[in-house]
């Protein structure tokens, strides 16, 4: 019986525990989309969970700690509204349209967060360490997705096979940063419909010809 009660106590406290990580990492995550990974401070964010800085402490040892999980809790995220809808696609193009219609939705969307490959890059474009590291840990992770998809799009035979990739990413990933740009900080109504155009373009000069 003991041993029972034992058992039970050790299984309920480290679910209490992640479900207080959880907890903590929302409300995180909440401040940084606002104010920027810089703007997270263990009071702050103690405030906000009603705990104290010593409990918040207990889970993630720093603050820069702490700055890391967000950012990896962003990408995991990021990956599922994003990512995972495109692997319901078949490979090559309509993936790859998948992939920056949910991206572009996801930049332009009132219910979603500040791009952390933006805030991110301007916070620490300079400063060297480990949460510089899990963003471009992020990012490369991101582009080497696009890269792919852009790659399958070429051998399904959607794309000619002499289009230069490197090109063709650099040009996606710019249009889609940039819509984040003008529609949240310009609030230009009009970004998504002329990335919309751009990307079409884009696809259609690539496209393999019949």
């Amino acid at each position: 019986m003991l041993e029972q009660r034992i058992n039970t106590k050790g299984v309920a406290e480290p679910k209490k525990g992640l479900l207080t990580k959880s907890l903590i990492l929302q409300a995180a995550l909440d401040i940084a989309s606002k104010s920027g990974l810089e703007g997270l401070t263990i009071g702050n964010i103690a405030e906000t969970v009603k705990m104290s800085k010593s409990g918040v402490f207990a889970h993630f040892g720093s603050r820069e700690e702490l700055q890391v999980e967000v950012v990896r809790e962003y990408y995991q995220r990021f990956e599922d509204q994003v990512f995972a809808p495109a692997l319901l696609k078949p490979k090559g193009l309509p993936r790859l349209r998948q992939m920056i219609h949910s991206w572009l939705k996801m930049s332009v969307g009132d219910e979603t967060s500040s791009c952390f490959f933006i805030s991110g890059a301007a916070e620490f474009d300079d400063r060297p360490g480990i949460v510089r590291d899990a963003l471009i840990q992020s990012v490369e992770d991101w582009r080497a997705a696009l890269r792919r998809a852009i790659k399958e799009s070429v051998v399904a035979g959607d794309f000619k096979k002499n289009i230069d990739i490197d090109v063709l990413l650099f040009q996606l990933y710019s249009i889609v940063l940039g819509v984040h740009h003008d529609s949240r900080f310009l609030q230009n109504p009009k970004s998504l419909t002329l990335a919309n155009k751009l990307i079409k373009d884009i696809f259609t000069r690539n496209q393999k010809t019949q």
